[in-house]
């Protein structure tokens, strides 16, 4: 079997061209074999090895193993299952689909195909949230009693999906899935009641809070939007300290400040290449090497709380 991973993108999305096409080409057992676009005569010329005019033919091409999919968020269940019908092993951007029972679907063609499909939070794979990890593993916030975390960006694009309700749009499934996947992170579980409240523009919510309580007690809230100046913040507060991460969702070098009866220490974070790390993660299993992959169920649970806040809305 070779060392080297051949992948296929199915759109020519920003964030593929962007973010993902140029981290598969920095990752050592990755490669950008080819890329479907239905504007095929927008794609450069000679940065891959083949180009499609469409996305099934790209599916139908057995040099590729594993495959993108950065579609709109209504498109994302459909492609991901005909990607996995077709042998692929699929990396679909977040969220994985509209509702839990999408992910579920996909989760089981997964397992008939017996082909590996990921969620793409890319930030899990930096040193930030090794840090935080860490701190969590050490005790030393005690029992953990609130967590809050924000993510939140002005959008200036005019004509973007992100306004489009019937493409999956809005603040939540854009950026608010990220504090939720935060927060499942943490704990691990699902809340036991949810309560939001929520700003809309053109149908879609652009302005959005929810707060998560769990079966001990401890209080969730996430905050999301882009009609605002940017936040990109996280707290997590337990009895005995509290640990304040800055940008938690990007992969810059920075500092986190972990509060005790001690007083503050400084927690350094160097920089990762979160994007690349994935790919490289994702190539890794794919070839039977060891990696660390965001499991399914992890996948499913975050896309549960989703539902919970559309539905308290």
């Amino acid at each position: 079997m070779s060392d080297v991973v051949n992948w296929g993108v199915l759109g020519y999305a920003r964030i593929a061209k962007n973010s993902i096409i140029p981290a598969i080409a920095r990752a050592d057992n990755a490669r950008v074999y080819g890329v479907a676009s239905r504007h095929q005569d927008e794609l450069p010329v000679g940065e891959w090895q083949k180009s499609y005019g469409d996305y099934a033919a790209l599916l139908a091409d057995d040099a590729i193993q594993a495959v993108y999919i950065p579609l709109p968020n209504s498109l994302h269940k459909e492609w991901v299952i005909r990607a996995l019908e077709a042998g692929k092993h699929v990396l679909c951007e977040k969220p994985i689909g509209l509702t839990a029972d999408e992910a579920r679907e996909m989760q089981q063609v997964a397992k008939q195909q017996n082909r590996l499909l990921m969620e793409a939070f890319m930030y899990q794979y930096t040193d930030r949230v090794r840090v935080i990890k860490q701190v969590l593993e050490s005790g030393e916030l005690g029992e953990l009693r609130h967590i809050n975390v924000s993510f939140r960006f002005l959008l200036d694009r005019p004509g973007t999906i992100k306004m489009q309700p019937a493409l999956g749009g809005g603040a939540l499934y854009d950026v608010g899935c990220y504090p939720v996947n935060f927060i499942g992170m943490v704990t691990g579980r699902l809340p036991v009641s949810c309560k939001a409240v929520s700003e809309t523009e053109q149908g879609v919510d652009t302005n959005l809070s929810a707060l998560l309580q769990y079966d001990d007690g401890l209080i969730a809230n996430i905050h999301c939007g882009f009609n605002a100046f940017g936040r990109n913040y996280a707290e997590i507060i337990g009895t005995k300290g509290m640990l304040v991460v800055d940008k938690p969702f990007l992969d810059d070098a920075g500092t986190l400040y972990l509060h005790t009866n001690e007083g503050v220490r400084e927690l350094p974070v160097s920089e990762s290449d979160r994007y690349q790390a994935e790919i490289r993660h994702f190539s890794s299993a794919i070839l039977n090497e060891p990696s660390r992959l965001i499991p399914l169920d992890e996948t499913v649970r975050n896309m549960q709380v989703l539902d919970m806040i559309r539905a308290a809305i």
